[in-house]
């Protein structure tokens, strides 16, 4: 997904908050440096994510959130 487009993701669903559904909170882990954060697992089932999938973020810096769509990758960006 292109930046722009993320970012377009991230204004939509902060502005149409009836579309955000709360999940609960989840404890940050940390492996060989990076930071993780678990996305629940019925919502991991629903949309068929495995190991190694692709998943677009895209952060929203007034409100400190981070979006990840979990439809994976939205098709912009080409297999190379």
């Amino acid at each position: 997904m292109s930046q722009t487009g993320a970012e377009r993701r991230v204004e939509q669903a902060l502005i149409n908050s009836d579309s955000l559904s709360p999940e609960g909170s989840a404890k940050a882990q940390q492996r060989s440096g990076a930071t993780y954060v678990a996305v629940p697992v019925e919502l991991v089932k629903h949309h068929g994510i495995t190991q190694g999938s692709e998943l677009d973020r895209a952060y929203h810096a007034e409100s400190s959130t981070l979006l990840v769509s979990l439809d994976g990758n939205s098709g912009t960006s080409q297999p190379a």
